[in-house]
């Protein structure tokens, strides 16, 4: 077991334990919609998956090479005393040379995870904020309509279908998402959390992602099945955040979802790094953008 996926899991259980304690959200919910995408204070690149959660409070950061950095050319940068670092993952390949007896040796390249310590600017003396605030002259939500607009209009989409508060679900049989309309929903944020974790779904189709089988069945309440939830359920939150809506009031997760969840992740220590590259590659071909390549020491 790489011990990074250890690691990254035991810092979730520790969210979901602590939001457990205070009565909060899972760690996969909202996870950076207040202070916008974290993004690498010198890069300007924005952190993906994974990251996403382990930097849940957004912002600005630097490794601490970084910082000396900028400090040789700015004495007055210093990192506050006991400023606590975070953790972020990155995928590194290694070639690895395979012996074959019965021909040439082949090598293969395989993308290992590893990590590294990052600091937030809020712990940095000396550095002004780079993030530019951006004014949307649209109401958020119309941000959301956007997205589903595009997805669904797009050639070879699903279907989107409303029902009167009977279900909401994706059925890969008939490629087609149903959700109640939005009238019936009491907080307007629940009724895009819950769009948007059908429509995560629908990426999983075969002609799509291919996340499910060539049948395009998951059975209810098998393994696969559990894993395709916690797909969606962080794909909501991502697409959530993207379009403006903080889905943290939208998120009723009981004590007992959190600690389903606390379970699943205990006993499966890859299952949340999994979940989250898998969500944030559907995040990405439902707004259209190409794939990208996995995510690099900064």
């Amino acid at each position: 077991m790489n011990k990074v996926n250890k690691i990254v899991t035991d810092k979730i259980v520790t969210k979901i334990k602590q939001a457990i304690e205070d009565g909060g959200i899972a760690p996969w919910q909202n996870p950076w919609y207040n202070a916008g995408v974290p993004v690498n204070y010198v890069t300007g690149r924005p952190y993906r998956g994974i990251n996403l959660l382990l930097l849940k409070e957004g912002g600005e950061y630097l490794t601490f090479n970084q910082i000396k950095d900028l400090q040789a050319k700015n004495s007055e940068v210093h990192l506050r005393k006991g400023a606590k670092a975070s953790m972020v993952v990155f995928f590194k390949p290694v070639k690895v040379e395979k012996d074959d007896t019965e021909a040439e040796q082949e090598a293969k390249t395989f993308a290992v995870m590893r990590y590294y310590n990052v600091f937030s600017i809020k712990d940095i003396d000396g550095l002004e904020s780079r993030r530019v605030v951006v004014e949307h002259h649209h109401d958020p939500i119309e941000g959301a309509e956007a997205i589903v607009s595009a997805y669904f209009g797009r050639e070879g989409a699903p279907t989107l279908s409303f029902n009167d508060g009977q279900k909401a679900c994706y059925t890969p049989a008939t490629d087609d998402v149903c959700v109640p309309r939005r009238e019936l929903y009491e907080n307007g944020a629940e009724y895009y959390s819950t769009l948007f974790h059908e429509t995560t779904h629908s990426t999983g189709h075969p002609s799509r992602l291919g996340r499910f089988d060539t049948t395009g069945v998951v059975n209810f309440g098998d393994t696969s099945y559990s894993k395709e939830e916690l797909v969606a359920e962080i794909g909501s939150a991502m697409l959530c955040g993207i379009a403006g809506i903080d889905n943290a009031a939208a998120a009723n997760n009981s004590v007992a979802y959190l600690k389903g969840w606390l379970k699943a992740l205990q006993d499966d220590e890859t299952l949340i790094v999994s979940a989250a590259a898998k969500a944030q590659k559907a995040v990405d071909f439902i707004l259209g953008e190409p794939a990208a390549e996995a995510e690099t020491a900064t």
